[in-house]
């Protein structure tokens, strides 16, 4: 059976064989969604669904019943999940601000990754849209590179971690003249680790003196992140998809 589930304004919907079936929550604006098969039917399924200001709700029906999964989470506005790729059963999820966290159980509890709010610059890092201090729009981690995790920040700039999010530093994207903090989307070729992509906006961090008219479009790396230039320039671009089935296929 063949499924997906969606977050939208008004609860969690699931596409199941062309069929679309309303899942509850629509009291929740859901922002961020992650799904686990369980048995190979709906009824197995585990999933977590994010939502803008209430934090976490957690399904391990398939979307029939839902409890809050807020322990350890101290941040409830929510902007992305991402499988653990260094620890089984594991998730990771970005916030607003931006912050991060990991479960170790499937999503039942959080610890926060600490190592990001000891990056230089994170009390400045901000939204145009909102009084929060900027938002982990996602985490991204390279094939076979487990302990590699990115983590794009808007406002804020790109992060990275070599050793499974620990610790974490800010990339300079300045030396390869990429003058870009408002990153909105890190993604990869779906076999090459080396080949990384990042989906640009059109904000700077405040201190930054930089052309603003330079900002946007689309940065690529073909060396693991060490080096990044410019493919597409000005667009303001909210995410950068390579399709597995297509790995030639950049869709922005």
């Amino acid at each position: 059976m063949s499924r997906a589930y969606i977050g939208t304004n008004r609860g969690v919907a699931r596409l199941s064989d062309g069929e679309l079936q309303s899942l509850g929550m629509e009291d929740h604006s859901i922002w961020a969604i992650h799904a686990v098969d369980g048995t190979g039917d709906t009824e197995g399924d585990t999933v977590l669904a994010g939502s803008y200001g209430q934090g976490i709700f957690r399904s391990q029906n398939g979307g029939r019943s839902w409890v809050e999964a807020n322990e350890g989470l101290t941040a409830t506005a929510l902007r992305s999940f991402l499988p653990d790729p260094k620890h089984q059963d594991g998730v990771l999820c970005g916030t607003e601000p931006g912050r991060g966290f990991r479960s170790l159980d499937a999503g039942e509890t959080w610890e926060e990754l600490e190592g990001i709010k000891k990056v230089p610059g994170c009390p400045d890092w901000f939204l145009p849209y909102s009084p929060r201090a900027g938002a982990l729009r996602n985490f991204y981690s390279p094939p076979g590179r487990p302990e590699h995790l990115l983590a794009s920040i808007e406002v804020g700039g790109l992060l990275d971690s070599r050793d499974g999010g620990d610790s974490w530093q800010r990339v300079d994207l300045y030396r390869d003249d990429v003058q870009d903090d408002d990153i909105h989307y890190v993604s990869g070729h779906p076999e090459n680790p080396d080949q990384l992509w990042l989906a640009l906006g059109w904000a700077s961090m405040r201190d930054r003196d930089v052309n603003r008219s330079a900002l946007g479009g689309v940065a690529r790396s073909d060396d693991g992140g060490k080096t990044w230039r410019k493919v597409l320039q000005e667009d303001y671009t909210r995410a950068i998809l390579v399709p597995p089935s297509a790995p030639d296929l950049i869709l922005a």
